[in-house]
């Protein structure tokens, strides 16, 4: 079962609908693997080497949908410490899910994950983050 994600505070540069320069992410929870993800085709302007997109745009879609999960499980929390591993370059205009899970909780620490696969399936780029809640 799909559940969207609606989120109060529309500003949002990557989800917030009400944030014209943004990128309007939509978010769903995926209830049966129990994870939050998203579908995402990088544009041009994400660009940081030729036709490749800056991986500060990879990161920070990696870090929402990480934020996205705790959401979905009731638990607001922000970011303390993300870790980026780069696999292969995401390229402008390809087809990307990007998706994330809870590993653990302790007290108020989270420990997330997180992944950008291609159209195949492919891991681009995987990260793993602590998040405190707030």
């Amino acid at each position: 079962m799909e559940v969207e994600y609606s989120d109060a505070y529309q500003g949002c540069f990557v989800c917030g609908k009400g944030n014209s320069n943004g990128m309007c992410l939509e978010f769903l929870w995926d209830s049966e693997k129990r994870e939050a993800y998203t579908r995402w085709r990088p544009e041009r302007y994400m660009q940081g080497f030729k036709n490749v997109v800056h991986g500060g745009f990879v990161t920070m879609v990696l870090d929402e949908v990480m934020a996205k999960v705790c959401l979905f499980n009731r638990t607001p929390a922000v970011t303390a410490r993300i870790e980026v591993r780069f696999k292969k370059p995401v390229y402008v205009n390809e087809e990307l899910e990007v998706r994330g899970r809870w590993i653990e909780a302790r007290g108020k620490r989270v420990t997330l994950e997180a992944w950008c696969n291609d159209k195949g399936k492919e891991v681009r780029a995987r990260a793993q983050a602590l998040f405190l809640a707030v």
